[in-house]
């Protein structure tokens, strides 16, 4: 005979144990146990042996670890035995941009270019933002007539720098691949404070 203790909220079957044999009674067994007639075999590996409807059987063991939405990829921790419902996998969703297919996450290519897209225009217009800074010194001493001859390259270096900026879209792997300008030398930009 082999003895095991049951979990009473899981069910979860630990064992085999030895219970004390009590002179005149022999062993008495607790409530949250079972006998069996032989020792159960080792769980197949991320299973656990649980006791349903008076017998014992494998269970698939998912929990305390992340599994996934279908629907939108969001994980969380799962807390029960036995396989994931429909709607939940133990996959994770490779980026914002997959959707669930059949059996697999699946890239959207409309929603991943849009999402480049939108990353890309973030990007260009957080690096316009600091031509605006460099340019703006530059620019008023020219208009002024202020400008040396080390500002006025700088101006130019800027200026182009922005349309090369304004043309990312015409690269040819765009929006997935950016070859971004690179900025004028910081030198340069010092001249705009001079």
């Amino acid at each position: 005979m082999a003895y095991y203790y049951v979990n009473e909220r899981t069910q979860e079957v630990t064992g085999p144990v030895e219970l004390p044999v009590i002179p005149g009674m022999g062993v008495v067994l607790p409530g949250n146990a079972i006998e069996l007639p032989e020792v159960l075999p080792l769980a197949e590996s991320g299973h656990v042996w649980v006791w349903r409807e008076g017998a014992a059987l494998q269970l698939v063991d998912l929990r305390n670890r992340p599994v996934y939405r279908k629907e939108n990829g969001n994980p969380f921790y799962w807390s029960e035995l036995g396989p994931l419902p429909d709607h939940l996998t133990v996959k994770p969703r490779p980026s914002a941009y997959y959707v669930w297919g059949t059996d697999d996450w699946v890239l959207d290519v409309a929603a991943e270019r849009a999402g480049k897209v939108a990353e890309a225009d973030v990007e260009r217009d957080n690096r316009l933002r600091e031509v605006v800074i460099r340019v703006a010194p530059l620019q008023y001493a020219y208009e002024l007539g202020e400008a040396s001859n080390d500002q006025l390259t700088a101006l130019q270096a800027w200026k182009r720098y922005t349309v090369k900026l304004a043309q990312i879209e015409l690269q040819t792997d765009y929006p997935l691949t950016i070859d971004w300008p690179v900025a004028p030398a910081k030198s340069l930009s010092r001249l705009s404070h001079s």
